[in-house]
């Protein structure tokens, strides 16, 4: 965590606290926060990810995207199901506008649909959304 940290200070030393490579540091200890199980230490980061990346690239970038995929696994990982089903279909639209069915990433975000639905006992959806992926 600690490098984490570093890194993401140099970054905003180097480059402001509104440049786009600065929300990696943020998605970056996000994702550790997760891994930990801290989920609102987790949402803050990809909170300010998220608003460093619609600042810096505007609603319909890919990285947009990502960090909205990373917010859908917290909420999935909360149970908030609903809530984590917004977060992932907002990043698929994205994706697909932004890269396009075929992209590994688009299909990452069809695979963790599949297993929101999975979660909720909705097995035929899930199936449709894995196979898809």
């Amino acid at each position: 965590m600690e490098q984490y940290q570093r890194a993401l200070e140099i970054k905003l030393k180097a480059l402001g606290p509104d440049h786009s490579s600065t929300a990696i540091g943020y998605d970056s200890i996000g994702n550790l926060f997760r891994d930990q199980g801290k989920f609102e230490d987790a949402m803050e980061q990809y909170q300010r990810a998220l608003e460093i990346r619609l600042k810096a690239l505007g609603p319909d970038h890919s990285s947009i995207a990502s960090t909205c995929h990373c917010i859908g696994n917290v909420l999935s990982d909360q149970g908030k199901h609903e809530e984590a089903m917004e977060q992932y279909q907002r990043a698929l639209e994205i994706k697909l506008k932004a890269l396009g069915p075929d992209h590994s990433s688009t299909a990452i975000t069809y695979h963790s649909i599949g297993n929101l639905l999975h979660k909720q006992g909705k097995y035929e959806d899930a199936m449709e959304q894995y196979q898809i992926a």
